[in-house]
């Protein structure tokens, strides 16, 4: 018997260089995000991982635990800027996140666990093969009624080769001598696909950042019915004007775009 009422959040934010513009907003929509859920009603625990978090290595070879705190603690600790760490990596992040929440609630006693577990996946989920942690999400989802939420945040700057971007130089050239910014193309298959969370629990935001900021308090709205529901019940999913509310146009000149400048 779990703890009745009571839900452990844990959110991966990934902060990719492609993400850099968009990290402030990124991080304040975290920051009212964690300030919603402390203000409802119930038992909540939170572990907040934002880019290597959980995935440094410890000088003994391990890497960091889990550790569940309170959501305004949680929100307390968030790093008053957070700053660019290397490629994305939204896939190794998730996998760790899952690995190490699940070690942390294997150590409980059953009487101590919480009754629902709500996973929120924030980052672009285009890049990289997820293969290996969508069987993990696949496998908490039917074994454990863990609940999940992806916002696939597009940037529109995922690398292109070396090659089209010096074409794009050449060849397009945007309104006031602004160059068009060469990147490669999503691969196929959205972010629900490609994490296995149900795609009424992904929700597109972007690129510009007041979508980052729309689609993370539809999140938040998304977090609050899961706590609400019991474990393996169907939970309501995105509406179709979060959706749209989520996906704004960048409207940062070409250069401040190739150069991820906010």
């Amino acid at each position: 018997m779990t703890i009745p009422g009571s839900t452990l959040l844990a959110v991966h934010l990934d902060r990719s260089s492609t993400l850099r513009p968009l990290l402030p907003a990124l991080r304040s929509g975290l920051a009212d995000l964690l300030a919603e859920q402390d203000a409802h009603d119930g038992d909540l625990q939170v572990v907040v991982a934002t880019g290597d978090d959980l995935t440094r290595s410890l000088p003994d070879g391990t890497h960091p635990p889990a550790v569940p705190v309170g959501a305004g603690e949680a929100r307390t600790a968030l790093p008053a800027k957070l700053r660019p760490l290397g490629g994305p990596d939204l896939r190794g992040g998730a996998a760790r996140l899952l690995g190490a929440v699940g070690d942390e609630l294997a150590a409980r006693d059953e009487a101590d666990r919480p009754e629902r577990v709500v996973v929120l996946l924030v980052g672009e989920g285009a890049v990289g093969d997820t293969s290996a942690v969508r069987e993990r999400i696949v496998h908490q989802q039917n074994t454990y009624a863990w609940e999940f939420v992806l916002v696939d945040v597009t940037t529109g700057t995922i690398p292109a080769t070396a090659g089209a971007r010096a074409a794009a130089s050449e060849e397009n050239r945007g309104e006031g001598g602004d160059a068009a910014v060469a990147v490669a193309e999503r691969p196929a298959g959205d972010g629900a696909e490609r994490f296995g969370v149900p795609a009424t629990a992904t929700i597109t935001a972007g690129p510009g950042a007041a979508g980052v900021t729309a689609a993370l308090s539809a999140a938040s709205a998304f977090v609050t019915r899961a706590r609400a529901g019991r474990p393996h019940e169907p939970v309501e999913g995105f509406s179709d004007d979060e959706r749209a509310a989520a996906e704004v146009p960048d409207t940062r000149p070409g250069w401040r775009r190739l150069l991820r400048l906010a």
